[in-house]
């Protein structure tokens, strides 16, 4: 049976996304990390071999093959839960500098951890919840390329992520297979918040199901009173 480094060398191939040997090391330092940890505190459901490296690494580093990542770029990664997909990408782009929000303690402990043991450099974990740290101006359209790989609805994301990306800059939302519906009930939230969608990307990760990745570029300032509370994010959605 082959071991985790020849199936994520295989699956990086099959994507047409070149890794270096020492990348694929510390992609599987990684992942070793995290499923250690898992065992204490619920990081992923996604822990068999095959599905880590389609499931969370290639389906991170897709972002690379459809969007041009500017050297020495500032990068956030909201909700970011274990680190996916933002450090991912950073493993895969050194040069990257990253910030990894997230609001649960001991998911942002687990994150400083590995930041730590495995000596990244220009990486800050912010333990807050999203719709809190972008308002504050540390933050706030400062960035290049944001993403998202959460659960919420396009609507919300919207809100919560674009006013992390700078005038030029882009939020990245890796949706499911169908995310048409979707698209169609952000469009409010999208106009509001300063975006508008340039690109929408479909991509099978095992050749039968589909993934999109939607690109909405930030062309205008997001009004300051934007990220709403979770509260009445929930009660109203844009």
């Amino acid at each position: 049976m082959a071991d985790f480094k020849e199936i994520l060398r295989y699956e990086a191939q099959k994507s047409s996304i070149p890794l270096e040997p020492d990348e694929i090391q510390q992609l599987d330092t990684f992942r070793c990390l995290l499923l250690e940890k898992n065992k204490y505190i619920n990081l992923t459901n996604i822990t068999e071999d095959e599905d880590f490296a389609r499931k969370h690494i290639i389906d991170s580093l897709i972002i690379t093959k459809h969007v041009s990542i500017p050297y020495g770029a500032k990068v956030a990664d909201i909700g970011t839960g274990a680190g996916i997909p933002g450090l991912i990408l950073k493993f895969y782009r050194p040069d990257i500098k990253l910030l990894l929000v997230e609001s649960i303690r001991k998911k942002t402990d687990f994150l400083e951890d590995v930041v730590k043991k495995m000596n990244i450099s220009d990486v800050h974990v912010v333990n807050k919840r999203a719709e809190e740290a972008g308002h504050n101006a540390i933050y706030r359209e400062k960035y290049d390329i944001v993403t998202a790989r959460a659960v919420s609805s396009l609507n919300t994301l919207v809100e919560i992520c674009l006013p992390f990306a700078k005038i030029g800059g882009v939020f990245l939302a890796l949706k499911g297979t169908e995310p048409e519906e979707e698209i169609d009930a952000a469009q409010n939230a999208i106009n509001i918040l300063g975006g508008k969608l340039t690109a929408y990307h479909k991509y099978s990760l095992d050749g039968i199901s589909y993934r999109s990745l939607l690109v909405i570029s930030k062309v205008k300032n997001s009004p300051e009173k934007y990220p709403r509370s979770p509260a009445a994010i929930k009660k109203k959605p844009l």
